[in-house]
């Protein structure tokens, strides 16, 4: 399910999608896209059947401020392609066709965006999004 998404991350035009946390010394491109946890929330009634899981993602897209000669309007503009990636075309937005096994997938939070310390070289967005589905016990993503 994991991957299904950085699939569809991948679908942003010149961004650059990686798997894990944001670290400012791995982005070093001019756009990019992190997908890492944020929280795990166990709901397990009991062990034996498939149990609900709420799995909370976050999306951290950034772009270079030394690359960039417009970055409000990039990182704006960032975020809504990563949207469009996600809920284009979409006749339920919280149950995407290209994620059938979930039972919602949807931003559980307002967008956040981030301003740079003084040292800092990127400009961030953070989209919090909660995918709920069930799990067999002890299955893997």
């Amino acid at each position: 399910m994991i991957q299904t998404i950085l699939n569809r991350l991948a679908l942003v035009d010149g961004a650059v999608v990686r798997e894990g946390f944001y670290a400012q010394g791995l982005a070093r491109e001019s756009q990019f896209i992190f997908l890492q946890p944020y929280t795990d929330l166990f709901g397990a009634k009991n062990g034996i059947n498939q149990f609900r899981a709420d799995l909370t993602l976050q999306v951290v897209a950034g772009i270079n401020l030394s690359k960039s000669t417009n970055p409000t309007a990039e990182l704006i503009n960032l975020v809504r392609d990563i949207r469009s990636a996600f809920f284009k075309d979409e006749r339920n937005t919280e149950k995407p066709s290209w994620l059938p096994k979930a039972i919602t997938f949807k931003e559980s939070e307002a967008c956040k965006y981030i301003m740079p310390e003084a040292h800092e070289k990127h400009g961030l967005a953070v989209i919090t999004l909660t995918l709920i589905h069930t799990v067999p016990f002890g299955e893997k993503l």
